[in-house]
């Protein structure tokens, strides 16, 4: 795939002629930081990304026929595409994931709760503040598209916690040569002043780095296009952080790529295709519609401005010059559309193949007729997608994971900041727990009938199955445990009373 090649094929839209502008300012801030052959890397992985997500805003291009003096072809992009991207990107996180707070210590469940709050009350009032659930979906969207996605932690005396996704055409980063999993630099850039003369744009650069003390330090400058330094709003800033509060999460790749693939990438010659053969079969269909119209032996002078309009009458003469015994004649050429079913299957063999390369399924009306909508066969239709998703969760769960524990970290190593969430002692001794849950029908009556099943065998609590069933909080299951308690104990008394009054009775 050349990229140049198929960048100047979106020059002409307004979308890739923004981020091109954006990227050509933020060029020179990467050849300040990187070096070497990962500058030329980096710079080169960024002009595929930016046509990943010029393919999806605007759909795959395709050579067209040329337009001749009166028929200008149609030039359709189907964007099935940005489709199947919305769709896997919804999946994944419409239902957003549970993140939970585990004490490590075993103590009675009221106890445990009650140490384990102040934890679960900032993550809860930090996720809150932030929309994190509802920008969950837009920024899986962006590392579907953009190969990677980076989240951030930031901390204000002023807003507090705040988490950014940055998503990989804003940021570059650096990892150590024995574990490229630890992060050694980041950088955060992006254009927040645009213009024609160099002078007048402004970027935005902040740079997270560990230094020589071991604490990771900060900085925030401005450039203006040409890279010149104009000001430095924050010089050297040292954190009380032993790493950087970022991580990186890279779309499937191989071990140790720092870049990651794009999922656009795979179904970009599929949808080239199915909109090239679409927009020609928009083109017969609209030559068929418009039928050409031929005259033979007619006079020229009597088919000036003959009108097309339905009704009309023609008052037709026989061409002078045609001979005698010749009559003119008028028809149309018909168009019988003959390749009509060859193309319903080429077309439906192609957006086959879109869907499975990326493994969602194809739940349009016509697809899943005859099939049992149930539970079960939801969860058939929909397995290999929730399989490709739990394969990309290996990598967003750390990922929420370590966002979590820098959030705790963060307001005990800044007790000033952790007095906007909240004033009771944090623990450091728990564990975070993330759990996906997927958008998808459920038999919930087949499926309570198992989970009831267990608590009879004595292989699951009621708890448990009062929390997963009732929604009810650890308080109000053992309250609501403790009246079920007595209200039996009170059946079994009346009962003892009744049948010992029966035998008095009969005696």
């Amino acid at each position: 795939m050349d990229v140049r090649e198929l960048l100047e094929k979106y020059r002409n839209s307004t979308f890739i002629s923004e981020q091109l502008s954006g990227f050509n300012l933020t060029k020179t801030i990467i050849n300040q930081e990187l070096s070497g052959i990962y500058n030329t890397k980096t710079l080169r992985d960024m002009k595929s990304v930016l046509l990943m997500y010029a393919v999806y805003e605007q759909g795959a291009e395709y050579d067209s026929d040329a337009s001749s003096g009166d028929w200008v072809p149609a030039d359709w992009h189907c964007k099935q595409i940005r489709s199947l991207i919305n769709r896997e990107a919804r999946f994944m996180f419409a239902s957003s994931p549970d993140i939970r707070i585990k004490d490590n210590q075993k103590e009675v469940a009221g106890a445990q709760k009650r140490r384990i709050q102040p934890n679960e009350d900032l993550i809860v009032k930090v996720l809150d503040q932030n929309r994190f659930n509802s920008k969950l979906v837009r920024a899986a969207k962006d590392c579907l598209i953009g190969k990677r996605l980076a989240i951030v932690v930031n901390f204000n005396e002023t807003s507090g916690v705040d988490i950014i996704f940055v998503p990989s055409l804003e940021f570059i980063y650096e990892t150590d040569a024995q574990d490229v999993d630890r992060i050694t630099k980041f950088i955060q850039f992006y254009t927040f002043v645009d213009s024609e003369d160099k002078k007048n744009q402004r970027i935005y650069k902040k740079k997270w780095f560990i230094a020589d003390d071991g604490l990771c330090h900060v900085t925030e400058e401005i450039y203006d296009g040409s890279g010149n330094l104009i000001e430095t709003v924050i010089e050297d800033l040292t954190t009380r952080f032993s790493y950087i509060p970022a991580i990186v999460i890279i779309n499937d790749g191989l071990v140790n790529d720092p870049y990651g693939v794009s999922d656009v990438e795979a179904l970009i010659e599929d949808e080239t295709w199915y909109s090239k053969l679409s927009s020609k079969d928009i083109d017969s269909l609209r030559k068929g519609t418009d039928q050409i119209t031929w005259a033979r032996d007619i006079d020229p002078r009597s088919t000036k401005g003959l009108s097309r309009a339905p009704g009309a009458f023609w008052d037709l003469q026989t061409d002078p010059a045609a001979g005698d015994g010749k009559t003119g004649e008028v028809g149309t050429l018909d168009n019988p559309m003959s390749y009509s079913d060859a193309l319903a299957k080429t077309l439906q063999r192609l957006k086959t193949s879109m869907h499975a390369a990326v493994d969602v399924p194809d739940t349009s009306n016509e697809a899943l007729q005859g099939l049992i909508t149930s539970g079960k066969t939801f969860q058939a239709v929909y397995w290999g997608l929730m399989v490709r998703c739990d394969e990309k969760m290996l990598d967003w769960v750390p990922a929420l994971r370590f966002m979590t524990e820098t959030i705790i970290e963060g307001c005990r190593l800044y007790p000033e900041i952790y007095r906007l969430y909240g004033t009771e002692q944090l623990v450091e001794d728990y564990r975070v727990i993330v759990e996906n849950n997927y958008p998808i029908l459920q038999d919930e009556n087949e499926e309570k009938s198992n989970d009831m099943a267990e608590v009879t065998a004595k292989v699951r609590s009621r708890k448990s199955y009062m929390r997963k069933w009732h929604n009810l909080t650890e308080e109000e299951v053992d309250t609501e445990l403790k009246q079920i308690q007595l209200e039996q104990a009170m059946l079994e008394q009346e009962n003892y009373f009744s049948e010992g009054n029966t035998e008095e009775g009969e005696e």
